[in-house]
């Protein structure tokens, strides 16, 4: 199956989840070490770098994946549309939400009620700011592909540089971009290509190393997006192409299949570890157990998340999203009756 094929038909992408697959485990890498370090564990300096390399790479290719996938997602009416983002994005992001205000969100002394508290709020700003791009992707459907990533572009160049708004247009780019690119299949199969996949693992290299030295200095910089994008392609040329798969690549594609699981699960899980006992035991202990937890309870959630009992923690109700799929011509419905109602009289 060539990338183009891929990225036309309506099946399941294979590469798709394999490279989103790989950004989710360097997430749960990242987080292993980076969570204990926010309840006063401290890391080896090796550990920052290496996670500082993959700064630009991680949630950019999430998002250039999520990207991807719009245009199919706005081939449906748009009642059904918006019915189905808020059953596979509002929903999971407010009761994670939820979730992580009852485990270790209320440090950060929030009271429920305040808007704060549910505006892209700590480890789940990714559901958030997907929603925000789903929200307003139809409006955007008439116009050439070029114009939210420029938008885009102006708000993370023109915002106070790491604010949430400023996040927000950043990260658009990448989402936007992904949307772009869908809609040329032919030229994903080209920069797919080995030469292609090389060439472009050279900016996205140095640019990696710089980020491992000026963490903070390049972090959400609008101008290093096509360097992380160029990191983003030349991972989906690394899978693009028939292969043989192996356990590890099974792995993978698990988490690839499975990435709002282990995207929502994990930061809780190693919130609680890192102030446990557990956290005595030295700081590279504590992210290994970290990891091989969230690891472990996302494989439990993912092989249940097809029952009853566990499936509304990752997708609303079918009776809540097929009453909101409904709605519009309910309303249509009544307004007629009325105006007929009206006419008899």
């Amino acid at each position: 199956m060539t990338t183009g094929a891929a990225i036309t038909t309506s099946s399941r992408m294979t590469w798709m989840d394999e490279v989103r697959g790989t950004a989710i485990l360097l997430l749960l890498l990242w987080h292993a070490s980076a969570v204990p370090t926010l309840f006063g564990t401290e890391m080896p300096e090796v550990v920052r770098s290496v996670n500082a390399f993959f700064l630009p790479y991680r949630m950019p290719t999430l998002m250039l994946l999520s990207g991807m996938l719009l245009a199919r997602s706005l081939r449906k009416p748009l009642p059904v549309y918006y019915a189905g983002k808020i059953a596979m994005v509002l929903w999971p992001y407010l009761i994670w939400v939820t979730i992580a205000k009852m485990t270790f969100l209320d440090a950060e002394a929030l009271p429920w009620w305040h808007w704060r508290a549910w505006y892209a709020t700590t480890y789940l700003w990714f559901l958030f700011f997907i929603g925000v791009y789903y929200a307003v992707a139809p409006f955007f459907r008439r116009l050439p592909p070029w114009v939210p990533i420029a938008l885009g572009t102006a708000l993370a160049l023109y915002l106070p540089q790491g604010s949430t708004n400023q996040r927000l247009g950043y990260f658009a780019i990448f989402f936007f971009a992904g949307s772009w690119l869908a809609s040329t299949p032919d030229l994903i199969n080209r920069l797919a290509r080995p030469r292609a996949s090389l060439l472009l693992a050279v900016p996205a290299i140095a640019y990696g190393t710089a980020s491992a030295i000026w963490p903070d200095q390049l972090e959400f910089m609008a101008w290093g997006a096509p360097m992380s994008i160029a990191g983003g392609l030349a991972l989906v040329g690394a899978f693009a192409h028939p292969r043989r798969g192996g356990l590890s690549t099974s792995g993978v594609q698990f988490l690839g299949r499975s990435s709002i699981v282990f995207y929502v699960s994990h930061f809780p899980i190693m919130a609680i570890l890192s102030q446990s006992a557990v956290s005595e035991a030295g700081s590279l202990a504590l992210a290994a157990v970290n990891l091989a937890m969230a690891l472990l309870l996302g494989y439990l959630l993912a092989w249940g998340k097809e029952t009853a009992a566990v499936s509304w923690l990752f997708r609303a109700p079918h009776v809540l999203t097929g009453a909101i799929a409904a709605a519009p011509d309910a309303i249509r419905r009544s307004a007629r009756s009325r105006r007929h109602a009206g006419a008899r009289r």
